[in-house]
C-alpha cells in the first residue's frame, strides 16, 4: 500500500552543554541503574523527605489510590504514600537488590508492610498498569524514553509526578517550586532547543542548580483521535453530528459537521482531562453564541457519551452518544523530502497488537516515540542520532514531529520540522509546518 503526501522542511539536532554535577550522566539522574547499553544509566539519589511529601500532596494521593514509585531507592516515597496519605496500596520498582532489602526493612520500621510491596526489576520493562499515581525522579532523557509506555499502559486519569525533570513538549497540568537544592543533587543538560516547547528536548521549565526544586504533574489522557459520529436533536429533527479530533499528547483540536439544512461546519475546541472531555463547536458562518454546540461527557475506548447543549433560540440539553470509526493506518506513507530530491516514508505495522513505526530515508530509523490514539497517531523522531548515541550535524538532522487522522482513506494532519542546521553556532532556523494532504 502506498500513499503520498507533500510537505517540506528540515529537521533539528541537539547539542548538549553539560552542567557540572556529581553524576556521570547529566540529565539521567534518579534511582534506577541499567547495565543494558540501550537504556540509560540512572544513578540513585534520594529525594528529600519534605519533597516526598510535596510530590504526594501535588498528586492528591488518597485512600483509593494505587501508588507506584519507579526507581524506588530506599522506599521512602512508597512508605510515605501508605503511612502519611493512606494510599490503598503502594509499590516500588527498583533494580538494586541492596536497596530492595533496605526498603523492606524501612517498611517494617514504619509498620506498613501490609500496604506496600517492593519489586526487584527494570522500570522500563515492569508492569505498572494498575497504578493511579506514578512517581518519577529519573532524568529528562529517561522520562522521554518511558513516556510512550505511560501513554499506552496507564488508565486515563492516572496522575504522573516527576521530581525536577519534565516530559518535553508534553506540558504539565501542575507545577510546584518547593525550595533551593544542593549543588551536586542532579545533573542536567542544555540543548540549543531547550527553550522550544514544541519538541521533546524542551527543558525551559526545569530548574538548574541554585534556582530551586521543581515538581511536575501530568494526567494521562484518553485516546480520542479519530472521527466520531452521533445523532442529536435539532429544530429540523434528528441530525448526524460528525466530530474529527486530532491529538498531540494531551492537546486536542478538531472540526465538526452537522447534517442539518444549514450544513453547519466549523472549529471544535476541546478540553480533555483523563477520560472527561468537553468540547465547543463554533460554526464558521455564525458569530459566537448562535448555533453553537456544547458537550460534556466521558470517553471509554470507542464510545463517547454525555450531555450536549444546542443553542437554537432557547438552549436545549440532550443525552448524546457517539461512536468512533474503526480505521487501519498500517502501510507505507510516502512524501517528498524537503532537504533533497528523494522520497521519505513512514511505515506502520501492527505487531502483537501494537503499532510499530519506522522512518525510511537513506537509512531506516525506528520511531520509538510513537502514540496510537485510537483513530489517529502522533510521533516524534530525532534524525541525526547515530547507533553510538552521538549526533551528526547535517542539513537533514533535526526533529521530525507529525500527527494525523485517517479520513476517507487518506492521512490528514500536520508534519513539522525543527532544523538544527549544519553549523552548531548559527542561530536557530525557523521551523517549517505543513499540512499532510494526499498527492
Amino acid at each position: 500500500m502506498k500513499k503520498t503526501y507533500i510537505f517540506s522542511g528540515v529537521v533539528l539536532i541537539v547539542i548538549f552543554v553539560l552542567f557540572l554535577s556529581s553524576c556521570s550522566e547529566p540529565s539521567n539522574l534518579g534511582a534506577e541503574t541499567h547495565n543494558n547499553s540501550s537504556k540509560p544509566t540512572i544513578q540513585y539519589v534520594a529525594t528529600r523527605s519534605d519533597t516526598v511529601q510535596d510530590m504526594l500532596w501535588l498528586a492528591d494521593v488518597n485512600k483509593s489510590d494505587i501508588v507506584y514509585d519507579l526507581g524506588s531507592g530506599d522506599g521512602r516515597i512508597v512508605i510515605a504514600a501508605a503511612r502519611d496519605f493512606n494510599a490503598q496500596k503502594a509499590i516500588g520498582i527498583e533494580i538494586d537488590p541492596n536497596l530492595i532489602e533496605e526498603s523492606r526493612k524501612n517498611a517494617q520500621k514504619a509498620e506498613v508492610t501490609n500496604k506496600v510491596k517492593f519489586i526487584e526489576g527494570d522500570l522500563f520493562t515492569s508492569d505498572f498498569s494498575e497504578a493511579s499515581v506514578v512517581n518519577l525522579f529519573l532524568g529528562h532523557k529517561p522520562n522521554l524514553q518511558l513516556r510512550p509506555k505511560l501513554f499506552s499502559t496507564l488508565k486515563p486519569g492516572t496522575r504522573i509526578v516527576s521530581h525536577q525533570f519534565n516530559m518535553g513538549e508534553w506540558q504539565a497540568v501542575k507545577e510546584l517550586t518547593v525550595r533551593s537544592v544542593f549543588l551536586g543533587m542532579y545533573g542536567t543538560g542544555e540543548s540549543i532547543f531547550s527553550g522550544n516547547s514544541y519538541v521533546p528536548d524542551y527543558t525551559g521549565n526545569e530548574l538548574t542548580p541554585r534556582q530551586g526544586d521543581r515538581i511536575f504533574m501530568w494526567v494521562v489522557p484518553a485516546h480520542v483521535a479519530g472521527i466520531w459520529h452521533g445523532e442529536i436533536q435539532t429544530e429540523q429533527g434528528p441530525q448526524e453530528l460528525k466530530i474529527i479530533l486530532h491529538q498531540n499528547l494531551s492537546e486536542v483540536h478538531g472540526t465538526f459537521e452537522l447534517s442539518d439544512e444549514n450544513k453547519l461546519e466549523g472549529v471544535t475546541q476541546v478540553d480533555l482531562w483523563g477520560s472527561q472531555i468537553r468540547f465547543w463547536c463554533h460554526p464558521n458562518k455564525f458569530p459566537y453564541g448562535p448555533k453553537e454546540l456544547r458537550f460534556d461527557g466521558q470517553v471509554y475506548e470507542n464510545t463517547m457519551s454525555g450531555k450536549i447543549i444546542t443553542q437554537e433560540g432557547k438552549n436545549k440539553e440532550y443525552t448524546w452518544k457517539a461512536k468512533r470509526e474503526k480505521v487501519d493506518y498500517t502501510g507505507t506513507w510516502e512524501w517528498p523530502c524537503a532537504t533533497g530530491e528523494r522520497s521519505v516514508k513512514l511505515n506502520i505495522e501492527r505487531q502483537n497488537g501494537k503499532l510499530i513505526a519506522n522512518y525510511q530515508d537513506t537509512k531506516i530509523l525506528p520511531v520509538t516515540d510513537f502514540y496510537d490514539f485510537g483513530g489517529g497517531f502522533y510521533f516524534t523522531l530525532l534524525i541525526g542520532r547515530t547507533e553510538q548515541g552521538d549526533f551528526v550535524m547535517t542539513k537533514d538532522s533535526g526533529w521530525l514531529i507529525g500527527e494525523a487522522v485517517l479520513e476517507d482513506g487518506s492521512l490528514k494532519g500536520k508534519i513539522e520540522f525543527y532544523p538544527a542546521g549544519e553549523n552548531p553556532m548559527e542561530p536557530n532556523i525557523e521551523p517549517i509546518r505543513k499540512e499532510w494532504k494526499p498527492n
